[in-house]
């Protein structure tokens, strides 16, 4: 009885000490005036102030009501291939699995030196099915393509290797191919609650894409890969945010996952992993088509291939 007594006493008197330590903590935070959650609840203003990045994008906007969206690779039917070789200026074919079609021009198309960006699509719809789907991309000029991204309620479908419209441009500006993939209809995936605007950029900042100096120029929506595969995908409502004119990064607005919008890369590796692999697989059939577009894809991807282990 008497241990049990001596027991209680001890716990009885480690609890006093540890409110008294608990209370001495307290004070000291007091005193020294720095309370703990004043650094990590800083606004966001204050964290830009610090690295003197400024925001000129518009933010304010109202955050459209999107949710996750699924979706099927549409495969090219015959039919459709038969419709562009009606169109004399050019020559189609569809990939053995129907997913991936090619196109080349009888004659280069040339593309205006003071041409805009929406008359570029006006320059191109003549050629391409379902042109209405696709809207302007990007003009990457290391690898000298122009890539349309197919749309899917209003909103584009960022760097999908699925959902591309991708003109081969030779240097003379002119477009000698094109090749083109697409999703079928779109699924909802139940509704989803997203964050704004700036919580996207305070993740960008967080993740060390957004560097001292530096302006957030643009911030728009789209859809990326939420889940990429041969079969059904799902696309999350995304941030397209531009970083000095120039740099693109995406950010989930549901879940904030961060990915840098390295277009060189993407796109080179797109090439060589999936469009290459389905050309060879056509060129016996196709030779004149074919063969053409795995040339100029090659010399297009040489300086940019990773050196073998």
């Amino acid at each position: 009885m008497q241990w049990s007594h001596i027991k209680t006493l001890f716990i009885l008197s480690f609890l006093v000490l540890n409110v008294y330590l608990l209370f001495q903590f307290i004070g000291k935070q007091q005193e020294m005036n720095i309370p703990e959650l004043e650094v990590t609840d800083m606004n966001l203003e204050e964290e830009l102030e610090q690295e003197n990045i400024t925001i000129s994008a518009d933010t304010d906007f109202e955050v459209p009501e999107l949710s996750y969206i699924s979706s099927s690779q549409k495969e090219f039917s015959q039919s459709e291939v038969s419709d562009l070789n009606d169109i004399d200026e050019i020559d189609a074919v569809r990939s053995m699995d129907n997913q991936l079609l090619t196109v080349e021009f009888d004659s280069p198309l040339e593309i205006p030196e003071d041409l805009e960006r929406g008359a570029l699509s006006e320059l191109v719809s003549p050629y391409v099915p379902n042109a209405s789907e696709f809207s302007f991309g990007t003009w990457n000029h290391d690898l000298n393509i122009i890539v349309f991204f197919q749309e899917k309620e209003n909103y584009p479908i960022y760097l999908n290797q699925h959902a591309m419209l991708t003109f081969y441009v030779n240097e003379d500006r002119e477009i000698t191919h094109y090749t083109q993939t697409m999703i079928g209809d779109t699924s909802t995936q139940g509704s989803t609650s997203l964050n704004t605007p700036k919580i996207a950029i305070r993740s960008l900042l967080h993740n060390r894409y957004l560097n001292a100096e530096e302006d957030v120029t643009d911030v728009t929506y789209g859809y990326y890969s939420r889940i990429e595969d041969e079969g059904t995908q799902v696309f999350a409502p995304t941030y397209k945010i531009t970083v000095d004119e120039e740099k693109d990064y995406y950010v989930n607005a549901a879940e904030s996952f961060t990915y840098p919008g390295d277009y060189t890369e993407y796109l080179a590796t797109m090439l060589e992993d999936n469009y290459l692999k389905k050309l060879y697989s056509m060129a016996d059939e196709d030779e004149e088509i074919t063969d053409n577009l795995i040339s100029i894809i090659e010399e297009k991807i040489e300086p940019f291939r990773s050196e073998p282990e």
